[in-house]
């Protein structure tokens, strides 16, 4: 698809092209589904808003790795690491001190306060992300609130070391060139997941 004589006209994809984006989006690049598209990031970021498209977060945190260690090898080859033994301005006085505690900090009933709300926050969350669970709604946390046997976690956590992406919550583990995939592992009917390409 060429982009519009008239910037300002709308950009319009075909049916194809649509359920292509609905499908890829959540572990594809702005910048790859852009180019497929023949059209600017800037559009695929509008379109998929507009269709409540979102990245999943294994694909999140798969991007954030790949920054990281681009960002480790420009500062190891520019010098830019701060010099060993640099410690920013001022920060001693907000560090603990050795056995120091918060209730030392802030005093017996204040800390007693502190606790009591974080124990009721983190109890209500809970609730609510069950809640999500039971009825099918996309989770929000990473908390585990739905019992899952031992051997499908242990496989979960075996297929995300491999590369394969899986959303929170999900069943379906897609590859893609970059994933050491596990063969034995995809011809098991009993694992529980589906394997797709990317």
């Amino acid at each position: 698809m060429n982009p519009p004589e008239n910037k300002f006209a709308p950009i319009v994809l075909t049916d194809k092209q649509l359920k292509w984006l609905d499908r890829h989006f959540k572990h594809t690049k702005n910048e790859d589904i852009a180019r497929y598209l023949d059209i600017s990031p800037r559009s695929v970021n509008r379109i998929a808003k507009r269709r409540g498209l979102k990245k999943s977060s294994q694909f999140i945190r798969k991007c954030q790795l790949e920054a990281a260690q681009k960002a480790n090898l420009s500062n190891r080859i520019n010098g830019t690491y701060p010099p060993k033994g640099y410690k920013i301005p001022n920060s001693e006085k907000y560090h603990f001190r050795k056995g120091e505690k918060p209730v030392d900090r802030i005093g017996a009933k204040r800390e007693a306060e502190r606790v009591a709300k974080s124990v009721e926050s983190r109890r209500k969350t809970f609730r609510l992300e069950k809640a999500r669970a039971l009825y099918g709604l996309p989770r929000e946390t990473k908390l585990n609130v739905v019992r899952r046997p031992r051997k499908q976690i242990t496989m979960r956590h075996e297929l995300k070391k491999r590369g394969y992406i899986i959303e929170r919550g999900g069943f379906v583990a897609y590859y893609d060139e970059n994933t050491r995939r596990h063969l034995a592992f995809e011809a098991k009917p009993m694992t529980g997941f589906t394997f797709k390409a990317v």
